[in-house]
């Protein structure tokens, strides 16, 4: 079971995407659940780089918006440049947040584009960032 971890930006969004999944009859047949924050004990004001490793350490995908990269060494950007390895997991990282919610075909590309990284995550180990909706996996 893969289990994808919603940034706290992004929760609703990331119900949208599950949601498209079950009403198009993809679950239980998929090896993926949802979580956030409050169900792995994380608090919402940790910081970008705590919440990478504890993706890392738990074997989490982090599904976010784009985070910031402002916050120097506490930066979600700092921890893929100086901690990634070759079987680290990506980040996935929604292209566009306000669409997800407000277009129903974008949020279906962004459910299949997940689907599809979950379903050959080996492939992807390594990469440090995902769009969905997607674009090719780049290092």
């Amino acid at each position: 079971m893969q289990y994808i971890l919603s940034d706290h930006n992004c929760e609703g969004q990331a119900e949208a995407i599950f949601d498209a999944l079950r009403h198009r009859g993809f679950f239980p047949l998929l090896p993926m659940t949802l979580v956030q924050f409050r169900d792995v004990g994380l608090d919402f004001s940790a910081n970008d780089r705590d919440v990478w490793q504890f993706c890392q350490e738990y074997g989490y995908l982090l599904l976010t918006g784009n985070r910031t990269a402002s916050d120097g060494v506490k930066s979600l950007e700092y921890a893929i440049r100086h901690y990634l390895k070759e079987d680290s997991l990506p980040v996935i990282t929604i292209g566009s947040l306000g669409r997800v919610k407000a277009d129903p075909a974008y949020c279906w590309r962004c459910a299949e584009n997940l689907v599809e990284i979950v379903l050959n995550l080996d492939a992807v180990r390594g990469v440090p960032r995902m769009y969905i909706p997607g674009h090719a996996a780049r290092r």
